[in-house]
């Protein structure tokens, strides 16, 4: 928190907080994104971008109160210029749904952006920067956003480019995290069986992401009249990324040790069509028809060479398609102030067809020149839903009544083949159909009496699986009733605190993720396959957390317990030799549980000017698996995750900020015990001699370590100067001003301590010129 210096910093009201921009501003934001991350109770998550509000997830950024992005609101927040908004508002108690506003469920939370007067109606800016890296290529970073905001129509555009290793997109091509988009729409899409290459490093993407980006997004909101209003979205990604790994494992497995090491060279070059329109009617005042459509197109073409214990060297090629089809029927009728019913149908396909080329042959070298190891996994559904929705006094209640179908083919081969002959490899094709179908009704019901609220759950369920295995002519077929009750109750202690406690029993299918019997080859290495079953995982859970934000004191304070103990799932059994590694998953009846602590304080602290923030993370693990023909191990993994945080905020032309990072891994097995310990610490100078400039100088120290001497500095430094006009702002950067090469950094699990190292982006210089309007 930065509000020392304003009069106003935020307003509260009855469901808004405003957050005056400029409050918590020192010079060195750019975009909007720069201003929430600093807001109290913000955290932003730094792979999936999302933001969550006093431990909420956010349903949206909105644009002057209209959704404009959706889910992946990212969009907005990593691009909008940080001078064109004058308040961040977090909106609590919101509804997209106009007609749902004081009946539904109260906890959803969004966050809007209230523009400065004269950035409405037609505003933008224009970022060009060029410099020149340490190899001789170019450094560039241009980017060109325009905004629209009337009455009736509302857009925001941008185009893109940059290959210093920004990601201005909601897609991650880098290490494939997952956006919020994506998870929530995990249980209708389809799974790629053969993955590209994540790229992992634990250092900031724009360090390691070696990349050549062309982005451009262009999203609108139409109203026709005060019925109608149709909103799209539009997106364009084509990218390469390049990357030189190394991944050396040191294995001790049965009491004997040995090393295998993988040296790869990749060129990933990911392209993405899509598109989305959203059109809502309100066919009356008391109901509103909505019709939403997302169509998209993906294709990634992954390239690598790898030389496999310093002796063995192939070529690899994987061509992934993602072919998807999404589109829903909503429809909203308000009987009352106190009760409305939604019913909805929603379909969706989705195809991944994928080709993976390995040369030479990995199984009948040197006869065959290469194998080729083809995917075809499509998933379709169709669900409908009926939803009533009321209010009685201070309580609040859904009854929702429901089904859906899902039918999911998938077909695999592996052909060793040269340029006279094709060979299939024996137990490497599937060819199966997987269908899952449900009924099932839910309810909730949320009470509320003075400073208590009382939120109990349950649902109900008719789930039938069955799965079809052409080839080995079988079926497999069953039906579970389940019913999975849950209660949260929380407790306002005071306007700034509560505590809130959680009990819940669930269970759920997980023989998806499972299908396939026969082998697939997802890598030079491994291949995969499983031993088939449609078992039910059941877990229950509990969790507390006790929370205080008080704005007025700027103390902020965050505690959290979670408990999960599981019964049933996929282990894995694992045949590590020099050369590949097998894996079969297998199901086992078995308890394993889970344990997360998690903790934040944050406070200003006048007679230091200081604001001083400590946060730490613990999670336990318990799993088991077969190791190289060993009886059945159980292993346990513990990670912790501590950071203390320091800004000042003194009243002189120059302040300082601090982050140290220390994290501990420790995987264990009833045999071998493999542990690292990393700190990283990062240091910031910010000088601003007047209003016209600002500079910052930045170190980051690495310890990947803390029992190796191998650690590393990175240096940047930036220098901005913003006329009286403020329609142009000019800086100058330098990024890795030490141009260090390479980052190596230690993974261990059960059976390994795994040695990894990745190329950088060397150093460069560039200057950049804004322009606003």
């Amino acid at each position: 928190m930065v509000i020392k210096n304003e009069k106003k910093p935020f307003v509260i009201t009855k469901d808004t907080i405003k957050y005056n921009v400029s409050a918590y501003m020192d010079g060195s934001e750019r975009r909007i994104e720069d201003v929430i991350k600093k807001l109290p109770g913000v955290e932003i998550n730094d792979k999936s971008g999302e933001i969550t509000y006093k431990g909420k997830s956010i349903e949206t950024v909105t644009l002057e109160g209209d959704n404009l992005f959706g889910s992946n609101y990212s969009i907005g927040t990593k691009n909008i210029n940080v001078d064109m908004v004058e308040q961040v508002q977090a909106i609590q108690n919101y509804s997209d749904n106009p007609l749902l506003k004081g009946i539904e469920n109260g906890d959803k939370v969004s966050l809007n952006l209230k523009l400065k007067k004269g950035k409405v109606d037609f505003s933008g800016s224009i970022d060009v920067a060029n410099g020149i890296k340490q190899d001789g290529k170019g450094a560039y970073d241009e980017s060109a956003s325009i905004m629209e905001t009337t009455k009736n129509f509302k857009s925001f555009g941008m185009i893109s480019y940059n290959n210093i290793g920004k990601n201005d997109t909601p897609f991650d091509y880098f290490s494939f995290n997952e956006n919020i988009e994506q998870i929530k729409e995990n249980d209708i899409t389809a799974k790629k069986y053969i993955p590209e290459i994540a790229f992992s490093c634990a250092l900031d993407e724009s360090r390691a992401n070696i990349n050549n980006t062309l982005f451009s997004n262009y999203n609108t909101i139409f109203k026709i009249g005060k019925r109608i209003s149709i909103k799209s979205n539009l997106y364009y990604v084509n990218d390469k990324i390049s990357t030189n790994q190394l991944s050396e494992s040191n294995n001790t497995i049965n009491n004997e040790s040995f090393i295998t090491s993988d040296s790869y060279f990749i060129e990933k070059k990911p392209t993405q069509y899509r598109g989305n329109v959203d059109i809502k009617a309100n066919t009356s005042k008391k109901s509103l028809l909505e019709y939403k459509f997302k169509i998209s197109q993906e294709n990634i073409v992954t390239l690598s060479n790898v030389v496999q214990n310093n002796n063995s060297n192939y070529e690899t090629n994987l061509k992934s398609e993602n072919f998807y089809l999404k589109q829903a029927l909503l429809f909203t009728q308000k009987f009352s102030d106190k009760k409305a019913l939604q019913i909805s149908v929603n379909h969706s396909t989705n195809y991944i067809p994928q080709n993976f080329r390995i040369a030479p042959s990995i199984y009948y070298s040197p006869n065959y020149t290469k194998d080729n190891q083809y995917s075809n996994s499509k998933k379709n559904y169709l669900g409908f839903e009926s939803v009533l929705l009321g209010r009685a006094n201070t309580a609040k209640y859904t009854f929702t009544v429901g089904g859906f179908l899902v039918e999911n083919p998938f077909n695999s081969g592996l052909r060793s083949s040269n340029d006279t002959s094709e060979i299939p490899v024996a137990d490497f094709q599937n060819d199966l159909v997987y269908k899952k179908s449900s009924l099932y009704t839910l309810g909730s019901y949320n009470f509320i009496y003075k400073k208590l609220k009382i939120s109990p759950s349950y649902s109900l369920k008719y789930l039938n699986q069955n799965l079809e295995n052409s080839l080995e002519n079988t079926t497999k077929n069953n039906n579970h009733i389940i019913f999975e009750p849950n209660i949260t109750v929380k407790y306002g202690i005071n306007e700034v605190s509560n505590i809130t406690g959680k009990i819940g029993y669930n269970e759920k299918s997980i023989a998806e993720e499972h299908l396939f019997s026969n082998s697939i080859l997802v890598s030079n290495r491994i291949s995969e396959s499983n031993i088939q079953n449609l078992a039910i995982q059941k877990a229950l859970t509990f969790a507390t957390y006790y929370t205080v934000n008080d704005l007025y004191k700027q103390f902020q304070l965050n505690l959290g317990v979670n408990f999960s103990q599981n019964r049933g799932d996929f282990f894995s059994n694992i045949n590590v030799k020099e050369n590949n590694t097998q894996i079969e998953y297998f199901y086992l009846p078995e308890n394993y549980k889970n344990l997360n602590l998690n903790f934040l304080i944050e406070k200003y602290i006048p007679v230091f000017e200081s604001t001083i923030r400590l946060k730490s993370n613990y999670n336990y693990s318990d799993y088991k698996n077969i190791i190289n023909n060993s009886d059945l191990r159980n292993n346990t993994n513990q990670y912790v995750n501590s950071e203390v945080f320091i800004r000042t905020v003194f009243d002189i032309k120059i302040n300082f900020e601090n982050v140290v990072q220390y994290c501990y891994n420790k995987s264990q097995s009833e045999e071998n015990k493999f542990i690292n310990s990393s700190l990283n610490d990062t240091f910031k100078i910010i000088i601003k001699p007047n209003k016209k400039w600002f500079v910052s100088f930045s170190s980051d120290y690495y310890l990947p370590n803390t029992k190796l001497k191998t650690n590393y500095l990175f240096l940047d430094g930036s220098i901005r100067f913003t006329p009286k006009a403020k329609f142009f702002d000019f800086s100058f950067v330098v990024k890795n001003l030490l141009n260090n090469n390479n980052f190596t950094q230690i993974q261990t699990n059960d059976y390994s301590k795994t040695l990894f190292q990745t190329n950088l982006i060397p150093r460069y210089f560039i200057l950049n010129a804004t322009y606003n309007y």
